[in-house]
């Protein structure tokens, strides 16, 4: 990705391959707005190493994703920043958690963080979108050791951290490919991509410090974010590939699409539903 592009909208952009893409993306853009679940003050030393990364108007947004109504208040904010948004990079995510948690909406944590909160910041933003815009959905090839099992997707009965970041990322891959065929036809694109393995603090709450540098990743990601390929396209190492069987399998589409629209449909009161629907 080389061409300057006018407005940004990064999540999870005060850490790991967030924050590396937020440093790359500073003297690619116009205008960043970076999203981060912490205050203001304690993102500061983050934004002040972006900031001196390149001439980007900067912006920064706190947003809890465990709160999905801090997430409808995050993408209220983040419209009023950015009218026009030419690139939407959903990267923010968590690692599962060594005990089940349950948040206060009452969803396994890391379903809500890593494919739940996204789909429902994206669905608000698209009014938002620039014609030509790209969404960008960080997923990981991890969603291939995983399957959906819809009478427990959330784990109630066997619970792993690895489990359950697999089964969020496959949910989030399969959502991804879900949006991009309800949005075909309009003037902006979705694709999907697998970072590799990282050393960050995510991959190392779940696996120890393995992995190349976070930039590796944030390259991965800026690459799907120029990539000329089709909408709806799965990235891995850079090229396009196919998502698992359980990712294309219609009726397991089909149930997703039909728990997203359940859960997340309280929030979207009054506005366009899209896949929600």
């Amino acid at each position: 990705m080389s061409a300057r592009v006018g407005t940004v909208v990064l999540t999870g952009a005060t850490s790991g391959i967030g924050q590396a893409t937020a440093l790359r993306l500073a003297g690619m853009t116009t205008s960043l707005v970076a999203l981060g679940v912490e205050t203001s003050q304690h993102a500061a030393p983050a934004l002040d190493r972006i900031r001196r990364a390149g001439p980007a108007e900067l912006h920064y947004v706190s947003a809890d994703f465990t709160h999905l109504a801090d997430v409808v208040r995050a993408a209220e904010r983040v419209g009023s920043l950015a009218p026009s948004i030419d690139l939407l990079i959903n990267d923010a995510g968590v690692p599962g958690a060594r005990e089940r948690i349950i948040t206060s909406d009452g969803f396994e944590r890391t379903l809500q963080v890593n494919a739940l909160a996204p789909a429902l910041f994206t669905r608000l933003l698209i009014p938002h979108l620039a014609e030509g815009a790209r969404i960008v959905n960080v997923g990981s090839s991890a969603h291939r050791v995983e399957h959906f099992h819809f009478d427990d997707l959330e784990l109630s009965r066997t619970y792993a951290p690895i489990t359950a970041y697999a089964r969020a990322k496959l949910a989030m891959v399969t959502w991804s490919s879900l949006l991009a065929e309800e949005e075909a036809g309009r003037p902006h694109d979705v694709v999907a991509l697998c970072p590799g393995l990282n050393d960050t603090p995510l991959s190392a709450a779940m696996m120890g410090r393995i992995g190349g540098p976070a930039s590796q990743g944030a390259e991965l990601v800026l690459a799907a974010s120029a990539a000329a390929v089709p909408s709806g396209s799965y990235l891995e190492n850079g090229s396009v590939v196919s998502a698992s069987a359980d990712s294309l399998d219609p009726a397991n589409r089909a149930w997703l699409a039909t728990i997203f629209r359940e859960r997340l449909s309280p929030f979207v009161v009054g506005r366009d539903l899209g896949v929600l629907r």
